[in-house]
């Protein structure tokens, strides 16, 4: 069945607004080629609340072509890139060679973002995702809302399932050859999310 049962199109999503400039402001995401590449853009108040504010999704793109697109997203959003704090991918980023010998991320590090291996965990990132929905119909407020400009992760996060092997994890899907489908979207969104609680004490990760 389904897994984000206290999914709320009305309470989860809501219309962007003028970023303040004290928030704290991130990047993940989730590679892939045949799949797609998943880039979302976070920001969080100075009161805890989680904002996914923007969304970069394309399949078959080469890395240069991707880095140009997430440039792009901080722009239409007036977020300098000296205002993101990491850029968290997953383990595959580091390990996947492209075109050439090098890494995925290391292809990143020559376009200018230094990319950091995000938190893995499918089970903790999937109770994290439900902490942070709340439970609006039971009166439990949520602290994430989610801008409109994430068409993919708003369509992927109520049609999640349970894993019938591991019920606290969420069901494993491929996109199909027209890249209809697939959870590209909510594990870049999981990763991302997992970095939501790092409050403080860090510094700006500076961007060449």
């Amino acid at each position: 069945g389904q897994f984000f049962t206290t999914w709320s199109h009305d309470a989860h999503v809501c219309e962007p607004f003028r970023l303040p400039r004290n928030w704290r402001y991130w990047l993940a995401m989730d590679y892939g080629f045949t799949h797609y590449t998943v880039v979302h853009l976070f920001g969080q108040s100075d009161d805890g609340e989680v904002f996914v504010i923007d969304e970069h999704a394309e399949r078959r793109w080469l890395v240069p072509r991707h880095a140009k697109a997430i440039r792009d997203m901080l722009s239409r959003n007036h977020i300098p890139i000296e205002w993101i704090r990491t850029f968290v991918a997953g383990a595959d980023t580091f390990a996947a060679k492209g075109t050439t010998d090098a890494t995925i991320a290391d292809q990143y590090q020559e376009h200018g973002f230094a990319l950091t291996q995000a938190q893995q965990d499918r089970i903790g990132g999937a109770a994290n995702v439900l902490d942070y929905l709340g439970d609006p119909r039971a009166g439990v407020r949520p602290r994430l809302h989610i801008w409109p400009r994430c068409a993919r992760l708003i369509e992927t996060l109520p049609m999640l399932e349970h894993d019938p092997h591991r019920p606290e994890d969420v069901l494993k899907i491929d996109c199909d050859e027209e890249g209809n489908g697939g959870d590209d979207a909510y594990d870049s969104f999981r990763y991302g999310l997992m970095e939501a609680p790092r409050r403080g004490g860090a510094g700006f990760v500076k961007y060449a």
